[in-house]
């Protein structure tokens, strides 16, 4: 019983879904991760502009939660190129840029560093409704010292 609760409601959910990347439209988003290197947790916001009904540019926002003492801010500007498998579901392989500012407290003073990276990684996301989408990303960013990996979960509202 309980499988066939779901699948009906996945096949309503699918028939209400469409394709979120049509060229001008935007998405404003919320998103939470995790830095492997640092153990950071990480929240952010983003938005994305779609340049083109592939190409779209996504610039964001993000806190990397205080671990042993280190925490950072780091605004990022990402470029996507999304390949709709259907019309609920699309992946974008990402590259771009990003600054970082980063903060270590010590018991007698801080030690703050700012630092320029690259980022490349890979995402997915699932159009649930007309105007939310969810999203898994997986990204490399590479900085001066601190060079890891990223995982985060996004949740958008499309517009």
């Amino acid at each position: 019983m309980k499988k066939l609760i779901l699948i009906l409601t996945l096949a309503v959910v699918s028939l209400s879904a469409f394709s979120q990347t049509r060229r001008g439209d935007s998405s404003f988003g919320l998103n939470v991760g995790y830095g492997f290197d640092t153990d950071n947790a990480t929240f952010g916001v983003d938005y994305r502009y779609n340049v083109t009904d592939e190409f779209r540019l996504a610039p964001s926002i993000s806190y990397y939660a205080k671990s042993d003492n280190l925490s950072a801010c780091a605004l990022d500007l990402n470029a996507h190129y999304v390949f709709k498998l259907s019309d609920m579901f699309g992946f974008y392989p990402l590259g771009g840029v990003g600054m970082s500012f980063w903060k270590r407290d010590y018991v007698l003073n801080n030690d703050t560093s700012t630092r320029f990276g690259l980022n490349i990684g890979m995402g997915g996301e699932v159009y649930a409704t007309d105007d939310i989408t969810v999203g898994l990303e997986a990204k490399y960013n590479t900085v001066q010292d601190w060079d890891q990996a990223y995982l985060t979960v996004r949740v958008g509202y499309n517009f």
